[in-house]
């Protein structure tokens, strides 16, 4: 890992070696995210053998994304006004009882309970490690440590199912679980006596409860509304219909509430700023065209062009490492230039052309040709993560940056639900036998004949159209983002910015707590 510049004003307090230090427990919890969201698929069939209600199985998954979500909102907010360590530490302790309570489970229901606590420790994790690297490193320093952040998620995707499945197989399920354990105590260790020496507020604001509903709500309604259309229900059905009103309601209820709040949940001003407003589409549309392909790929490969499950799995690495190259020179980039437009606006063309290329000629699609050019999507979605995160923390004022990675996180997280629900919708209802389908893992285990064959390609033609149009749709958002010059001083440094949500900058304190 790179060490910190020496040139670049630390944080006060923080020598190098600290800042390493944080780097590397930031890592580690990105890691635990990261991996959890994963090394679960290998386990669920002999989850489902020991502990039975199998109609109940993809709650397993679906409790950790909902939760996670809606604590990558939320997470940074609180950070801001009850300090960094208190929630990271806050955070872990989730992680970690949930990892325990989720070993423990003697049902399929005590699973579920204990991996939604998971995901609000997790959600959590994902957005404070990118708020307090931001709280000790410097905006044009930050880039490369993102990048370091995105190749960290990269393995710990890939290495998850392979764990996963590893563990179930020669100790038993529930050590997926008791792994995170060493792992958790290790990130504490960490960052624990360097976060005491980061300021704090000295007067914590209160946090508006209704708003910390309101978003949860509104979330999680709507990602029931596109996960039941056109699978579960029909999509002008009562259950998929009043969970869009619920979704409508509660959402437009938080946006009322934030406006004239003095520590808003999500500020107003992000949207109306010309840099923010204009990352967290850019973000949505980005991670939801990746994670959209990321989803159904493999049902492709293994439909379409006969591939095993671990031949699929192979010919997914050059997204997915693609990906992380592009990330990772983005911030290098960034940090030799300061110019955080140039690599997402050269990269989403790349990608947008590769996604048209790949519809044009699915009907001839081979495994290297498909894995040739998901090596040009994963190369021109890769720049998007470290810059717009860099760009939205520099945009704002020291004491909204946990609020404003949390809105980024939020977009992203929402962005991938959203895409993966979307693409999935649209397969199924474009395939044969699709009222009979309830997820693409039916697609797959169904007996299909070569004519149903072609028309799943077909169906998967109208797929790649509609991720090139979410990536020119990011593209054009993110043209829009104003260049600023990036700080030199971190959060922690009295790097100054635009407060996005017309509050005037706090007092800090020195104790840490």
């Amino acid at each position: 890992m790179d060490k910190p510049d020496p040139s670049a004003s630390p944080a006060p307090g923080l020598a190098p070696r600290d800042v390493s230090l944080v780097i590397v427990g930031a890592m580690i919890a990105i890691f635990l995210a990261a991996l959890d969201q994963t090394i679960v698929a290998t386990a669920l069939p002999s989850i489902a053998r020991d502990l039975g209600d199998v109609a109940l199985l993809s709650w397993v998954v679906t409790a950790y994304m909902v939760t996670s979500i809606c604590a990558t909102a939320v997470a940074g907010k609180l950070s801001d006004v009850h300090g960094r360590r208190r929630l990271m530490l806050a955070a872990l302790a989730i992680f970690v009882l949930a990892s325990v309570f989720c070993a423990l489970a003697e049902s399929m229901p005590a699973l579920i309970a204990a991996r939604a606590l998971k995901g609000v420790g997790g959600g959590a994790l994902v957005t404070l490690a990118q708020t307090i690297v931001a709280d000790v490193v410097s905006p044009r320093e930050r880039g490369r440590y993102a990048a370091h952040f995105s190749g960290m998620w990269a393995i710990a995707s890939l290495l998850g199912p392979t764990i996963g499945g590893a563990l179930t197989q020669y100790v038993g399920w529930h050590w997926i679980f008791w792994i995170n354990l060493p792992l958790g105590l290790v990130a504490l260790v960490a960052v624990d006596s360097v976060l005491r020496k980061l300021p704090v507020r000295a007067a914590p604001g209160r946090i508006d409860a209704p708003s910390m509903a309101l978003l949860p709500l509104a979330t999680t309604a709507m990602l029931f509304a596109l996960s039941w259309g056109g699978v579960r229900h029909p999509w002008l059905s009562l259950p998929v219909l009043g969970a869009a009103s619920l979704a409508l309601i509660a959402g437009w209820m938080f946006w009322r509430r934030q406006h004239g709040l003095d520590e808003p949940v999500f500020a107003p001003g992000f949207l109306a700023d010309p840099v923010v407003g204009r990352v967290l589409p850019a973000m949505f549309f980005g991670f939801g065209a990746y994670l959209a392909l990321a989803i159904t790929l493999p049902v492709f490969l293994q439909v379409v062009l006969r591939q095993s499950p671990g031949d699929a799995g192979l010919l997914m690495i050059p997204l997915t490492f693609s990906t992380t190259i592009t990330a990772y020179w983005s911030g290098r980039f960034l940090r030799r230039t300061g110019n955080y437009r140039r690599p997402p606006l050269l990269g989403f063309p790349l990608a947008a052309a590769s996604a048209l290329i790949f519809a044009v000629f699915v009907d001839h699609a081979t495994p290297w040709s498909t894995a040739l050019l998901m090596l040009g999507i994963g190369l021109g979605i890769g720049p998007i993560f470290p810059t717009a995160i860099v760009a939205a923390q520099n945009a704002v004022a020291p004491r909204d940056i946990g609020a404003v990675t949390g809105a980024v996180g939020y977009a992203r997280s929402l962005g991938g639900a959203v895409g993966a629900a979307a693409a999935t919708a649209l397969v199924l209802a474009l395939v044969p036998r699709g009222g009979e389908l309830r997820g693409l893992d039916d697609l797959v285990r169904a007996q299909l004949g070569t004519a149903e064959r072609a028309m799943v390609a077909g169906a998967y033609r109208w797929l790649f159209v509609a991720i090139a149009i979410m990536i020119f749709v990011g593209w054009a958002m993110y043209s829009r983002v104003v260049a600023l010059p990036l700080r030199t001083q971190p959060a922690m440094g009295g790097g100054q910015g635009q407060p996005a949500s017309g509050a005037s900058p706090s007092g800090a304190s020195r104790d840490g707590q």
